[in-house]
C-alpha cells in the first residue's frame, strides 16, 4: 500500500473518470497556444459560467492566467493524439489550420463540443489558479468523446451516437 500521501491523493483523483478538454489562449504577442485540461467543470446555467484549473508550475502559465478569452473544446474519441500533444509540460503552439473562431474567440476545429469564453474570475487555491468564465457561445457536434481514467485514454458514446 502507499506511503507518501500526495501519490495515494493523484491515484484517488484518476480513479474519478473524466472528459478531456483542450483550452485554448493567445499570449501577449498573440500567438495561439493549447493546453490539455481535464478540470473542466460547469459552474452555473444563468450565468453560463465554467471553471478550470492552471497549474502555477505550467510553462503556459502567463498566457492562461492573463487571457481575457479563451476557447475550450471538448475532444472527441478519435483526437487522442491531440490530449497527448497539448498535455506536454514545454508550451504547444496551435497551428492556424487546427483553429476556428466562435465567438472572435480561437477553439480547435476537431472536438464534439467548444466554448468561447470571457474570464469571469481568477482565484488562487493551493498550487493552482482557478479560472472562471463566462461562456459566451456554444458549438455542439456529434460523436463520442475522449475521457481520461487511471492515467490511461478511452472513450464514452451517447446513446444517440
Amino acid at each position: 500500500m502507499e506511503s507518501d500521501p500526495e501519490q495515494v491523493f493523484r491515484r484517488a483523483m484518476g480513479a474519478f473518470a473524466t472528459g478531456v478538454t483542450v483550452v485554448a489562449a493567445a499570449d501577449a504577442a498573440g500567438r495561439l497556444s493549447g493546453m490539455t485540461v481535464n478540470s473542466l467543470t460547469s459552474v452555473s446555467l444563468a450565468p453560463r459560467l465554467v471553471l478550470w484549473c492552471l497549474g502555477d508550475r505550467s510553462a503556459r502559465y502567463a498566457a492562461f492566467a492573463s487571457a481575457e478569452r479563451w476557447g475550450v473544446t471538448v475532444l472527441g474519441a478519435e483526437s487522442e493524439t491531440l490530449a497527448r500533444r497539448f498535455a506536454q509540460a514545454r508550451a504547444q503552439d496551435m497551428h492556424a489550420e487546427e483553429a476556428e473562431t466562435l465567438a472572435g474567440v480561437s477553439v480547435l476545429r476537431q472536438g464534439v463540443a467548444q466554448l468561447a469564453c470571457r474570464t469571469h474570475d481568477r482565484i488562487q487555491a493551493g498550487d493552482h489558479l482557478i479560472i472562471v468564465g463566462e461562456v459566451l457561445d456554444v458549438c455542439v457536434r456529434p460523436g463520442a468523446a475522449l475521457t481520461f481514467f487511471r492515467g490511461g485514454y478511452g472513450e464514452i458514446a451517447g446513446p444517440a451516437d
